[in-house]
């Protein structure tokens, strides 16, 4: 199977961490630009958007896509044999993981506005708009409430880390790189103690923001 992705998209890297701990047999893991659209993609995903997961099939043209990262996610661990690890366990962590889809949408929300504003997610015009205030103050506020989720059950989040655990590294690692220290998780010491422990991890470590090549884990394949 063939998992599209793009090497900054937090979405995508939700999907390619979770396929990665699931340890997919024959997993392809293909990065590229969608802002590009690719013909690729596009013949995988009309919406253009990462990430895509393409089943196994015989007759590529008639393969089944999977789109949408929890969608993918929930088919990783499903297909893992270790789904009782990988996908939420309690509502705490349902919690935790809508907070966490909040500021990723959030900062997404504000990169599409740069795109609009000047074509570019580097130019921060659109950030002192009204629109980029809202959305990064809603940032803010939801990262108070993570580093209060993750403080009530930081414990059971590390003993067998699963998809409520990479979600927070995920964030912060994203906010990182769009953002830089704007959102700096050093004051929220519960948050910064969970992506200290689990930012190594090999899942992670391969797909931080930005990565270019993928090494490959238990036979999966890059290009």
């Amino acid at each position: 199977m063939r998992l599209y992705v793009s090497p900054t998209s937090p979405y995508a890297r939700l999907a390619c961490v979770m396929c990665l701990e699931a340890r997919l047999e024959g997993l392809e893991i293909v990065i590229l630009d969608p802002w590009q659209n690719p013909p690729d993609l596009l013949r995988h995903n009309p919406a253009g958007r990462v990430p895509a997961l393409v089943l196994d099939s015989s007759d590529e043209s008639g393969a089944q896509v999977i789109t949408e990262s929890l969608l993918i996610a929930d088919f990783a661990a499903r297909r893992s044999g270790d789904a009782e690890r990988l996908w939420f366990q309690t509502d705490a962590q349902r919690q935790l993981g809508g907070i966490c889809f909040g500021i990723i949408d959030a900062a997404a929300a504000i990169m599409a506005g740069r795109m609009v504003t000047s074509g570019s997610v580097s130019e921060t015009a659109f950030d002192s708009s009204s629109v980029g205030h809202r959305r990064q103050d809603a940032i803010r506020r939801t990262l108070e409430a993570l580093e209060q989720s993750i403080s009530e059950q930081r414990d059971a989040l590390l003993t067998r880390p699963g998809i409520a655990a990479f979600l927070p590294v995920i964030v912060v690692e994203y906010l990182q790189m769009r953002f830089s220290d704007a959102f700096d998780s050093a004051t929220r010491p519960h948050l910064l103690a969970l992506v200290s422990a689990l930012k190594d991890r090999p899942s992670l470590s391969s797909t931080k923001p930005l990565f270019t090549k993928f090494t490959p884990i238990d036979g999966a394949a890059a290009r």
